[in-house]
Parts: C-alpha cells; structure tokens; sequence
C-alpha cells in the first residue's frame, strides 16, 4: 500500500514542495478551534466563540476564492507571500484586541479582515501535483487520484496534531499561545513552499487567453460538488463544538484535543487504504456510498451518554472522513479544465470551510440552549444532505466527469492536452 505514495513522492520536486505545504498548513487546524477556545474562556458563551469562529472561516472561504483567481494568472509566489502576511498581521491584532479588552465588534472585524487573507495553500498544493504529473507525461494514471489521496491523509495528519497541541496550549499555557504558534508556523510554510519554482504551475495573465473565461462554479456538475463539500464542512464544524461541549459537560475538557485527534488519526488511516485502492465504480457512486455510511456511523452520537462511547463512535466515523475528502477532491479535478484548475479546487475548500463555519455557528447556538446531543444531531443532518446530494446529482456528476475511455471515471484524472497560455494554464514551454 505505501509504495504507492513513494511512488509519487519521487517524482522531481514533489517531497519538497508537498512537505512544505503540510507545515503551510498546519494553522488551518490550529486557527479556527484557537479563536473558539479563545472566545469561549474569555466570554463563556459557545454561541459566541462559534460566531467569531465563523467569521474568520467565512472571509476565509471568501478570500480565497478570489486570491486563488490572482495565483491562476500571477503565480503562487508573487500572491502568497503577501497573503501570509496580511493574515499573520490580522491575528496578532486579534490576540492584542482580546488582551486589552477591546470591544468584540472590533474583534470580529479584524477576524474577518485576518480571515480574508488566509492563503489557499491546499489547493496550491494539488495544481502542483497536476502540473508535475502532467509534465511526466503521467497524465493518464491513476497517480494524481494517489497525490490527491496524499494529501488529503496529510490534512487528516495537520487535524491529528492541531487540535491536540491547540488544545494543550489553551489549557496549559495560555489562551492565545496556539494562535501565537499556528502564525510562526503559517508564515515559515509558506514562504519555503513559494521559493520552490520549478514546481510552480506557469501562470498566465487573463488578457492572453485565447478562451472566455467562465467562472469554474459554471462547469456542469461543480456546483453539485461544492454543495457535498458544504455539507461535508457542516459535519466537521458541529461535531468539533459538540465534542468541545460534551466533553466540558463530562468534565473532561482535556479529552477535547484526544478526542479530534482520534477523529482525525482514523480518518488518517482510513485514507491511506482508500488512496491506494483503484475502485471500479464510478467517483459520483462512490460518494453516495460513503455519505450513506458516514450519516449510518453518526446516527448514534446523539444517544451517547459517555466519553468511551464517544471515542468508539469517532474512531469509527472518522475512518470514512479522508475517504469523502479524496472523492470530493477528485471529482472537482474532472469537472473542471487545467486553466482553472487552482479556482475550482479552492471552491471545495470554501465549500469545506463555509459548511465548518455553519456547522460551528449553528452548533454553538444549539448546544447554549438544549446541550451537546442537539449538537451531534445536527451533524447527523448535514451528512444526511451530503448522501441525499449525492444520490440526487449522481446521473449529472457521471455523466460530467471527463475520462480518456481507457479506465472507467473512478479516479481524478487529467486527460487534457496541457493548455498555455490560459489563466492558470500549465505551458512547459516556458518553464
């Protein structure tokens, strides 16, 4: 099984610029559960903490879409460094706001603005596997499903470590410590990926591309997609503040970090054997049978009454998170072209992201009125949409996916001819 992942990581380049963007990042997993600890220490209110959790996700998931547009057509490192910068600013603000006791609209305005600048790294990081893949003329493998897989076990590994050293550091050393940490972090991740360049993908201005640009949300079955992604993110979002929550009812709030590490570590495991697996059924049924199951594992969350429990619900649940974050990521790369390859999969991050968002700020509410099983149960009803999206739309995201007729649509795979110069385009010519 893992020699399928070193397969890929030798190709030129690639342990370089894929190790950098996990370090990159890491304060994705640190920042949001950071600003609830934060919020919800100083104010006492989870409802609260979720809102201003939520904004700085929102404007994320905003910002990104339109500075992955400006990475398209300028180059990561002309955008990126920039982009780290106006972030680790806007939290280091925020931490001086919360000190001094400024008033929280002020806050939540710098969140927002902190947020707005958060760099799409993720999906910066899966246009360079395309870029490198297509370059080695391995375009028609089942390698880029592989790279993709790799880096979603990545994000699960970034989810497996943030939220215990998050947790830890609120708790033992001080409420902004893990905010203070995920910026030095962000801002050395990412400015060692941007100095790598010959695993840039060849940016290329709007104005010299010889096709109407449509926005990539257009492209026939994307929309389906971002709609799983939002769902996918609202689970996310309400099982971390019910976890959060039940496990200060339980007063146990030190298991908060253990017990989304073990979601996470699972999830970890449970991608690595689906990335190294070539299925035969389509991508669109894939994701209908593992929504299905995912809404199955988290049935019984609302019910529980006992960290034991809960554990054995998370571990098992958490096996079927990387799998849905492989296919999602994989459908999108077939739906939409190379030149808006970065735009389109920073779209299922935003998705991702405004879903957590929702999930956090409605979870939050719920639990201040009625405690953490109507928490957990809304998370049951967001993976009970993701499933009725994907039974729904399973004929069109088939019937969109682009495949080169020698294997079946169950994998991402990028047939098309390396366009150039288009935004985003990959022209080798001119590397």
């Amino acid at each position: 099984m893992l020699s399928t992942y070193r397969e890929v990581l030798r190709l030129p380049g690639a342990l370089a610029f894929s190790s950098s963007g996990l370090v990159a990042r890491l304060p994705m997993a640190m920042v949001g559960l950071g600003i609830l600890l934060y919020i919800s220490g100083v104010t006492g209110s989870y409802g609260l903490a979720g809102v201003m959790s939520a904004a700085f996700s929102l404007s994320a998931a905003a910002g990104m879409i339109i500075s992955s547009r400006l990475v398209d057509r300028l180059g990561q490192h002309k955008v990126l460094g920039w982009l780290i910068a106006g972030e680790s600013l806007g939290l280091a603000l925020f931490i001086i706001s919360m000190e001094f006791a400024w008033p929280l609209a002020i806050s939540a305005v710098i969140v927002v603005g902190a947020g707005a600048c958060s760099p799409a790294i993720g999906p910066a990081v899966r246009a360079r596997w395309t870029f490198v893949i297509a370059r080695e003329g391995l375009a028609s493998s089942p390698k880029l499903r592989t790279a993709f897989a790799l880096e979603s076990i990545f994000e699960e590994l970034i989810f497996t470590i943030g939220p215990l050293i998050t947790a830890w550091l609120a708790i033992s050393l001080a409420l902004p410590a893990p905010i203070i940490l995920a910026i030095v972090i962000g801002v050395a991740g990412t400015l060692v990926l941007i100095r790598q360049r010959s695993t840039e993908p060849t940016p290329a201005p709007l104005h010299q591309s010889k096709v109407p640009h449509v926005a990539a949300f257009r492209h026939s079955g994307v929309l389906l997609t971002i709609m799983s992604a939002i769902a996918t993110g609202a689970i996310f979002g309400s099982f971390e503040v019910s976890i959060v929550a039940f496990t200060a009812e339980q007063g146990a709030p030190e298991a908060t970090g253990l017990l989304l590490a073990a979601w996470a570590l699972t999830s970890m495991f449970g991608g690595l054997w689906f990335g190294s697996r070539h299925f035969r059924a389509p991508l669109s049924r894939q994701l209908v049978v593992i929504t299905g199951s995912l809404t199955v594992a988290l049935a019984i969350t609302p019910f529980l009454n006992s960290l034991t429990a809960l554990a054995l619900a998370t571990v098992i649940s958490g096996a079927l998170v990387a799998p849905l974050l492989i296919t999602i990521f994989s459908l999108a790369e077939r739906l939409v072209p190379n030149a808006q390859l970065t735009e389109g999969l920073t779209f299922m991050n935003s998705g991702l992201t405004v879903g957590l968002s929702l999930g956090i700020t409605a979870g939050g509410y719920l639990i201040d009125v009625s405690g953490a099983p109507v928490g957990f149960a809304l998370g049951v009803g967001a993976a009970a949409a993701a499933f009725l999206v994907a039974v729904i739309g399973q004929r069109r995201l088939q019937r969109s996916v682009r495949s080169d007729g020698s294997i079946p649509p169950t994998s991402a795979l990028n047939t098309e001819p390396i366009p150039g110069p288009a935004p985003g385009g990959f022209n080798l010519d001119d590397r």
